[in-house]
């Protein structure tokens, strides 16, 4: 059972799709030119946000906002939401990245079947044409 906070899985015509699943089944393929292009998109997507999260650390402390009870929790709300909430700023960039990162290699795999059923293919006609 999904979790109230998680996001629904994608879904076509309401019911749920596993790119895994198509990627091995064969209905979800990648020519590697475009696959590559792809790939180096969700590269640096993916060195910004460690980039971000790098940073991100930075934040994650006390707010020098006075010595008083009110900038004491002022600072720890702020702190907390740089790091230690579940919708921090760190933890959302960490599910983002974690995404990033599935999601190529969701096109690498994709990008391999493509060759394989290319080269099945390639094989297949080599043996019509008795090569």
């Amino acid at each position: 059972m999904q979790n109230a906070n998680e996001p629904a899985p994608p879904s076509i015509n309401g019911q749920a799709i596993e790119l895994s699943e198509n990627i091995k089944s064969g209905k979800v393929m990648l020519d590697p030119a475009t696959g590559e292009e792809l790939r180096k998109l969700l590269r640096e997507q993916v060195e910004q946000v460690d980039s971000w999260l790098a940073r991100a650390g930075r934040l994650a402390r006390p707010a020098p906002l006075g010595a008083n009870p009110v900038s004491d929790a002022m600072a720890t709300k702020f702190e907390a939401r740089a790091e230690g909430d579940p919708l921090s700023f760190v933890n959302v960039m960490s599910a983002y990245r974690t995404v990033l990162q599935d999601t190529h290699d969701q096109v690498s795999a994709a990008i391999t079947k493509y060759q394989q059923v290319d080269e099945d293919h390639r094989a297949g006609l080599s043996k019509i044409n008795g090569i």
